[in-house]
């Protein structure tokens, strides 16, 4: 379980969350306004950024897709995903089935990773989240660039494999909210200094 406690983060005077508290179970989406502080709220609970107060606990091992892709750029998408395991080779085939799945054909997995599109670049670094051994995933606007098919498939992938861990999605895309179904929590709305407890699906 993820339990953040009421977390503040302020850069100068400026208060970007202040007595935030979340517990979270299972997966959800983040949704607010750009400028709100999701990426932030991200960042610090992979441990890249200090909070102003408050505590976070229950994290563990992250699976995480930053804001940019982060691609070894010489190496094949399948290559960026193996990276994450112990045993590179004994996955290769379901992973490369599961970029075809994701719209990625043989000729897509044989260019090194600085020659994919931008959302072939994101559906690399979602698969290398979802196969990296993790407690917890962390997702920042993983659907980038992704056209309406792929959406698709990415979210009924996510849907399948994250049912039972802490996951935190951001995104503002509303066709991915739907897809996933997940319980939303719109953190401007959030009444801060209460926790919102995230219900079991």
């Amino acid at each position: 379980m993820l339990s953040i406690q009421h977390l503040e983060k302020r850069f100068g005077e400026k208060a970007l969350f202040h007595d935030l508290c979340l517990t979270v179970e299972d997966p959800m989406v983040l949704w607010a306004p750009s400028g709100w502080g999701k990426t932030t709220l991200l960042r610090i609970l992979m441990g890249l950024e200090k909070p102003s107060g408050g505590t976070v606990e229950g994290v563990g091992r992250v699976g995480a897709v930053f804001q940019e892709d982060r691609l070894c750029p010489q190496l094949t998408a399948v290559q960026n995903v193996t990276l994450v395991l112990p045993d590179e080779k004994q996955y290769k085939k379901q992973i490369a089935d599961d970029f075809q799945r994701l719209g990625m054909d043989a000729a897509a997995l044989a260019l090194p990773a600085a020659k994919l599109s931008g959302g072939q670049k994101r559906r690399a670094a979602l698969l290398r989240a979802l196969w990296a051994p993790s407690d917890t995933l962390l997702l920042d606007e993983p659907f980038t660039g992704m056209d309406p098919d792929t959406l698709t498939a990415a979210a009924a992938l996510l849907c399948q494999r994250c049912a039972s861990k802490p996951v935190l999605l951001a995104t503002h895309d509303r066709e991915a909210i739907r897809l996933l179904g997940w319980p939303v929590v719109e953190l401007e709305k959030l009444d801060l200094g209460s926790e919102f407890q995230m219900e079991k699906c």
